[in-house]
């Protein structure tokens, strides 16, 4: 059996992943991240720490590079 962390699981999702990501699938539901992202302001250290915690999932960071990298430098200033 495999385990979670196996080299078959790690290929299957990441398969998965850029299958469904590479669909053009036009819809009109807007994507939640990107304007939760836009909407993030930082006037207490609560809030750095949850833009800091969504740093530490690699495929969030990727997917979400530009907007996470906007969001970072308002929290800098």
């Amino acid at each position: 059996m495999f385990s979670k962390n196996s080299d078959y699981e790690k290929f299957k999702s990441e398969f998965l992943n850029e299958y469904f990501e590479n669909l053009n699938i036009s819809t009109t539901e807007p994507d939640w991240n990107i304007l939760i992202l836009q909407a993030m302001s930082f006037k207490d250290f609560q809030d750095c720490k949850a833009l800091l915690h969504m740093l530490e999932d690699e495929d969030y960071v990727i997917k979400y590079k530009y907007y996470l990298d906007s969001a970072f430098e308002n929290m800098i200033e």
